[in-house]
């Protein structure tokens, strides 16, 4: 009886995996977080990032969206650059669903198989890992996931394909 109300207990007040990195100092430990995110998705990624140059996470994606997870990014219209090399160009060339904000899109917000949620001031770039101060938080709280999903449908709602 005592091992059963230890569950249920255990059950009703488990709390949320709550991560904070601030860069330049967690720049390895988050970029590996993030691949892990990305590679352990199971369904769907949906990001929404004003500046989006990451090859690594670009080619992450491009095996996720292989492997039949749904991958949509919301990218700001004049970060995009659509010429044949660039990451939007090339995810979209994978089958991502790219959506360009109607908006400035400054967000900087990441959500993995609707249950994980991250954001903060980082941009997916190289350089952002590398040189810059950035904040980021990563949570599985359900009322900030659910929270963040409404923000999704309506940025993706709001956006041109």
């Amino acid at each position: 009886m005592k091992i059963i109300l230890c569950f249920l207990l255990f059950t009703v007040f488990s709390f949320a995996k709550e991560f904070i990195y601030f860069l330049p100092k967690d720049s390895v430990v988050l970029q590996k977080h993030i691949e892990k995110l990305i590679k352990t998705s199971q369904s769907n990624i949906d990001i929404a990032m004003y500046n989006f140059g990451h090859k690594g996470f670009s080619k992450l994606l491009n095996k996720s969206v292989k492997n039949g997870v749904t991958v949509s990014i919301i990218f700001d219209e004049k970060k995009v650059n659509k010429d044949k090399k660039s990451r939007y160009s090339y995810l979209k060339e994978k089958g991502v669903n790219c959506f360009i904000a109607n908006k400035k899109m400054h967000i900087k917000m990441a959500m993995f198989d609707n249950k994980t949620v991250m954001f903060g001031s980082l941009n997916w770039s190289e350089a952002s890992f590398e040189d810059n101060y950035e904040i980021v938080y990563i949570t599985d709280d359900k009322k900030v996931v659910n929270k963040s999903k409404k923000i999704f449908i309506d940025l993706k709602k709001y956006s041109k394909k």
